[in-house]
């Protein structure tokens, strides 16, 4: 495991639950993910997708792993999600994206956008998939590779 700087350990620090609009998340992405100077909508999913907080560390921080240190990665705002407002998907079924801070261990800004589904938090351990559209998902997925800026292309591993 490689050196962990100290900024990025939680010791005892709190879950900030406030994000600003405008604060970038950062994602990880696989090279394949990225096409032609674009981050592929491959690179984003629901539910509980993992990123890093722009508030608490640098987009470096995702390659820290030397079996990621090839991967790029792409920011996008918080207000890109959008956040705690309904999005309609066949003019019936409401979805609610939002960040929410989750720090590990050794990683205190990482954080999941997660979705919702009438209150509802959709995620593998409830083994409620099936309340997520494939059709809202492909198309929030085309969203945020649009509105994602590449903060670290990834390196050429041929």
């Amino acid at each position: 495991m490689p050196d962990i700087p100290p900024d990025m350990m939680t010791r005892d620090r709190p879950v900030d639950p406030h994000f600003a609009d405008d604060e970038i998340l950062y994602r990880r992405f696989r090279p394949e993910d990225f096409d032609g100077g674009e981050v592929a909508p491959e690179a984003f999913e629901l539910p509980d997708m993992s990123v890093n907080r722009q508030k608490y560390g640098p987009p470096k921080w995702l390659l820290l792993d030397e079996a990621f240190a090839h991967w790029g990665v792409a920011g996008f705002r918080v207000e890109d999600i959008p956040r705690d407002r309904e999005m309609l998907h066949a003019g019936v079924i409401a979805y609610v994206l939002r960040p929410e801070h989750a720090p590990e261990k050794h990683n205190y800004p990482h954080s999941e956008v997660r979705i919702f589904c009438d209150g509802i938090h959709i995620c593998r351990d409830q083994r409620n998939l099936h309340l997520l559209e494939p059709e809202f998902h492909l198309r929030w997925r085309e969203h945020l590779s649009m509105a994602s800026r590449v903060a670290i292309p990834p390196k050429d591993v041929g």
